[in-house]
């Protein structure tokens, strides 16, 4: 590739990224202490909170995982963005609105503030530390995820190899992570969104219209895929494909219930009327955009059968076929899409952190969000390319899912509980969870519909012989 074609994708990435601090800077101007302290103050509209929400939930994983798993196993991993299809509807139905009301009674900011309203603990409580230690340890995770997809992002699309491709990466998010606060990453987040859905159209067209342009040669490079790569049901059964997706079906509701960086917009949407609303614009989008990229992952096996890391099969293609302005553009738009994720999982992380007053001062609080950063940097680092996107991004949200989900759900739908209840709640939760996955299980039914099902049941156990009136609902 020419000097010129480098200077004119570069030219497009870099307004966008432009465009993106700047986002970020009239989210800080736009904030204020009191919206900070108390997120129901934000009073976001329904697009705001279902575009938002969206771009936190897409992640990384979308334009890296979602692309490598169509590339490699085919059309069955169309059924995971269907489980979570079936998962929000449910999800939709029941708790945005509740998780609005409840939050903006219980001035909640995190959802630690969220499951321990009017519940008697003090600062050094199990229930605080614990739920606050999950949102840490697994959001870790998440971001995690989301540095290692802009590696291969960077990979992908300029060529750019090395270990420091990663902090090069981590460092434009965790600047304006840092300038941008809460608001700051709504705003991005929305912007980001509108990008995401242009470069989700551009690039479909762009590979149908290469597999359609050279019809013998899409059919001969299919021709080498395994037998059950354009079967829906994959190489399993109709019995392990139910499976598969009644296991999504639960993480679905779970990640919806037990992700900060995603139930935060809920919390400050502008009522519990305006946070039902954002159901279609939400569903809409993380569906056209998932689905989209899956099936694109599918048709890019037809049309580059030989790309090395299938989770680069995106930025390898659009850099190698479309004019250098579009590469621009839809390598701006991956880059928000994991950008996005990473800058509202450093976001929730910090709110966390900070709420665990006994280990933090005030006054190094604006440290948190850099050092956080940092600390998920290395971890990512010392991986040294050992597990995927798709690996890092499901273990970390199903886990959390599984240990969060059932204590916002008992809270929100005010079922009876206890501070010793929910406690037990999110510990046999998020452990049942760690040991199916450690077990291998996870192929058979995903580990957060074990961890959310059992955490249930413990609560429902732990509160049936008490009377009503020692229990809260």
């Amino acid at each position: 590739m020419s000097a010129r074609w480098y200077i004119e994708a570069l030219t497009v990435f870099g307004l966008v990224l432009v465009a993106t601090f700047a986002a970020a800077w009239k989210g800080r101007r736009d904030s204020t202490d009191e919206a900070e302290d108390h997120i129901s103050k934000q009073r976001l509209n329904r697009w705001m909170v279902g575009l938002s929400a969206g771009a936190t939930a897409n992640s990384g994983f979308v334009v890296t995982g979602a692309v490598g798993l169509g590339y490699t196993y085919g059309t069955y991993w169309l059924l995971l963005p269907f489980g979570w299809f079936l998962g929000d509807l449910i999800f939709w139905q029941l708790f945005p609105h509740r998780i609005n009301s409840y939050g903006a009674r219980a001035k909640a900011t995190t959802l630690t503030e969220l499951i321990t309203h009017d519940l008697p603990v003090g600062k050094y409580h199990p229930l605080i530390l614990v739920s606050s230690l999950i949102v840490i340890l697994c959001l870790g995770g998440y971001t995690m995820a989301q540095w290692v997809a802009g590696q291969k992002f960077l990979n992908g699309a300029f060529g750019i190899t090395g270990d420091w491709t990663l902090t090069l990466f981590a460092f434009f998010v965790i600047a304006y992570s840092s300038l941008g606060r809460f608001r700051g990453s709504v705003y991005v987040d929305t912007f980001q969104a509108i990008t995401r859905l242009l470069g989700t159209l551009i690039a479909f067209g762009a590979v149908c219209w290469v597999a359609a342009s050279d019809t013998a040669a899409f059919k001969a490079n299919m021709q080498g895929v395994s037998e059950g790569f354009l079967n829906i049901l994959g190489d399993g059964t109709l019995v392990s494909a139910i499976g598969f997706v009644l296991g999504y079906v639960m993480a679905s509701i779970g990640f919806g219930l037990g992700q900060p960086q995603v139930t935060t917009r809920y919390l400050a949407a502008r009522s519990p009327r305006e946070a039902r609303a954002a159901k279609w614009i939400y569903i809409f989008y993380v569906q056209f955009t998932w689905a989209t990229m899956t099936a694109f992952g599918v048709l890019l096996r037809g049309v580059m059968p030989d790309i090395p890391d299938p989770e680069q099969g995106l930025t390898v293609f659009v850099s190698a076929t479309l004019p250098p302005l579009l590469v621009g553009l839809i390598v701006a738009d991956i880059f928000g899409a994991i950008a996005s994720t990473a800058n509202s999982l450093l976001v929730a992380m910090g709110q966390a952190t900070n709420r665990l007053s006994w280990a933090f001062e005030k006054k190094i609080s604006k440290t948190i969000t850099p050092a956080l950063g940092l600390s998920t940097i290395l971890a990512a680092k010392a991986l040294n390319g050992r597990a995927t996107v798709y690996d890092l991004a499901i273990t970390s949200i199903s886990l959390m899912a599984a240990g969060l989900a059932p204590a916002v759900a008992i809270k929100v739908l005010r079922w009876r509980h206890t501070v010793s209840s929910m406690t037990a709640t999110l510990f046999v939760g998020f452990t049942t969870a760690l040991v199916w996955k450690i077990a291998g299980l996870s192929s058979i039914i995903n580990e957060s519909a074990i961890g959310i099902s059992l955490g249930l049941m413990t609560n429902f156990l732990l509160c049936r012989r008490i009377p009503h009136s020692q229990t809260l609902s």
